[in-house]
């Protein structure tokens, strides 16, 4: 009777304005989710693989990239490598107290590792390697005991590597790529401040929090006593923060505008481009977000189309300065004049006030990480094996036949673009060299992506013609397994697609590399082909054929296999 009372007197509107109030409240997302709100919310520009993260969802265990316990909702996996992810790691991630597996690799995350993962004690594999994260490993990552995976590899990080607790088990592999680190795990002797060697136990303690969260300004604040070197690494750190931010951040959205107003000039290559400098340009001021089709290491693509219904590429790079300059228009000279059936064609380029804005033919069937990893369709055995033998045949072009020879240091499924009839061309040559001038500040171990990086290039950062046969072998691996070279099931078993085939060869089974969903695979050609790629993905370089040798036993072994041997998964 008082409960109907009450509901008399109260007004209707107030009654049902609790109630609304009251069911929200059920609804309120959960820490978990909270977290990782704030996580994205650092993030200042991807490839939209997080707009589903909506906070009006109770958890996030339907967000993309993220798994949850069944029974608890709780998040224990967040796996986002390969989306262009740039800014800085929010120290709120570690409020995910039952996270096992945190894959952000292959991103462009800045700014320090946040000590917060320390948090993290249920984490068994970490893997942030391949981003652009600066300062000192957190000594409280060594207290993650279940960690047995982990990989901060080719980053920018000095000091240090802690030498208490578990990453003392991990070796040189896993700190490669960062030519400021030292300690027993990459044998590098420490030096104290006195410059006497030695081991620090504790590195100097910075502000978490103060890269990456506003603009980069270019200047970083250090502790009184570091030494000179150590404020030339970290002064170089946050140069490379700033000029990743600019090139991938907030202002690549903007019209092109602009960039080619004030003394924009274009400059074709043998009559390639059949309009006048003033259409092109003109052209070029309309480009704006809508158009970006891509994004890399070397800068944002945008779709170019004619008023004649020509469509081209164009790939927007930051020019650094004067020296920089002319460097770059002299070796577009030499690339603008290579053509080959199997390279992506480089027409001419537009030299404006503030970047290059380099023009390729368009490419409608995208890149082969699209292909494999991102379409619905799945690609049949004829589609790979011709996939592999264009982009050999390419890659061998500019080992063998062009003039000058070409390293081009970043084979990757992503510079590997296909034409309507997914024929391969080998996009992005030269590009490496190019970018690794020394007034740039560009280092020649940030030339490749990790998984496909030799082991000797890792630990030397020289490129050589066996350094791209390697990382062909892992993309030939690549195509078969239909997952990246650092897939998390790969990182879950603490190995890479390598590691994955040399394992499967241990016990006679590399045919269940294959990707089960690929159709009509031929046993005998499968079988030469992965005979191919274990020879290139040899630790030793001289154990490496040549790309003309590689493309000899392609033609001659795996595309004309026996045409009733077919290779059925399910069998035994």
């Amino acid at each position: 009777m008082s409960t109907f009372l009450i509901r008399c007197l109260v007004p209707l509107p107030f009654y049902l304005l609790l109630l609304y109030i009251l069911m929200n409240q059920s609804k309120a997302l959960s820490p978990d989710g909270e977290a990782l709100l704030s996580f994205r919310n650092s993030i200042v520009s991807s490839d939209g693989v997080l707009r589903q993260w909506r906070p009006e969802d109770p958890d996030p265990c339907g967000w993309k990239g993220v798994t949850c316990d069944l029974e608890t909702k709780r998040v224990i996996y967040l796996s986002l490598p390969h989306h262009k992810l740039s800014g800085s790691i929010s120290p709120d991630i570690g409020k995910l107290e039952l996270l096992k597996l945190l894959a952000l690799h292959n991103n462009n995350f800045y700014g320090t590792i946040p000590s917060e993962l320390g948090n993290c004690t249920e984490l068994q594999a970490l893997d942030i390697s391949s981003n652009s994260l600066s300062g000192y490993i957190p000594p409280s990552l060594g207290k993650l005991d279940k960690l047995s995976t982990f990989n901060v590899s080719t980053n920018f990080l000095v000091g240090p590597i802690p030498s208490d607790g578990v990453l003392t088990n991990f070796s040189g592999n896993s700190f490669v790529g960062n030519r400021g680190l030292c300690g027993k795990q990459i044998n590098i002797t420490c030096k104290d401040d006195s410059g006497g060697a030695g081991t620090k136990s504790q590195p100097p303690i910075l502000d978490q929090n103060q890269f990456g969260k506003k603009k980069y300004s270019g200047r970083l604040l250090i502790s009184a006593s570091a030494t000179v070197g150590a404020l030339l690494l970290v002064a170089l750190m946050c140069f490379w923060g700033c000029f990743l931010y600019k090139k991938f951040g907030k202002n690549d959205g903007r019209s092109l505008a602009m960039d080619v107003s004030g003394g924009a000039s274009i400059v074709m290559f043998h009559g390639d481009l059949p309009y006048s400098s003033k259409d092109i340009i003109k052209k070029l001021e309309t480009l704006n977000e809508e158009h970006i089709i891509g994004s890399g290491g070397f800068g944002t693509v945008y779709k170019l189309a004619m008023d004649d219904g020509n469509v081209f590429a164009l790939k927007r790079i930051v020019k650094m300065n004067e020296c920089f300059d002319r460097f770059f228009e002299r070796e577009l000279e030499i690339l603008g004049s290579i053509k080959h059936r199997y390279l992506v064609n480089l027409r001419g380029y537009c030299n404006s006030p503030t970047s290059k804005l380099l023009i390729y033919d368009f490419l409608p069937g995208g890149s082969l990480d699209e292909a494999l990893h991102e379409r619905s369709e799945q690609l049949d055995w004829d589609a790979r094996l011709n996939i592999i033998m264009g982009a050999a045949k390419g890659l061998a072009y500019l080992h063998h036949d062009c003039s000058p020879r070409i390293i081009h240091r970043d084979i990757k499924s992503s510079n590997i673009l296909l034409d309507g009839n997914l024929e391969a061309r080998v996009s992005d040559f030269g590009l490496a060299k190019l970018l690794e001038d020394e007034e740039s500040h560009i280092t020649t171990i940030v030339a490749g992506t990790f998984g496909y990086l030799a082991p000797e290039y890792m630990q030397s950062g020289r490129a050589t013609e066996k350094t791209d046969i390697y990382s062909f072998g892992v993309l030939m691996l690549e195509v078969l397994a239909g997952k990246r070279p650092t897939d998390a099931s790969f990182i879950e078993k603490g190995l890479n697609i390598v590691g994955w085939l040399n394992f499967l060869v241990t016990e006679n089974r590399q045919r269940e590399i294959v990707d089960p969903q690929c159709e009509g695979v031929q046993s005998e050609s499968l079988d030469a082909l992965l005979s191919v790629a274990t020879q290139c993905v040899s630790p030793g370089p001289e154990d490496r054929p040549t790309m003309h040798r590689v493309v000899q036993i392609l033609e001659s072994e795996v595309m004309t296999p026996c045409p009733s041997d077919f290779y059925d998964s399910n069998s035994d």
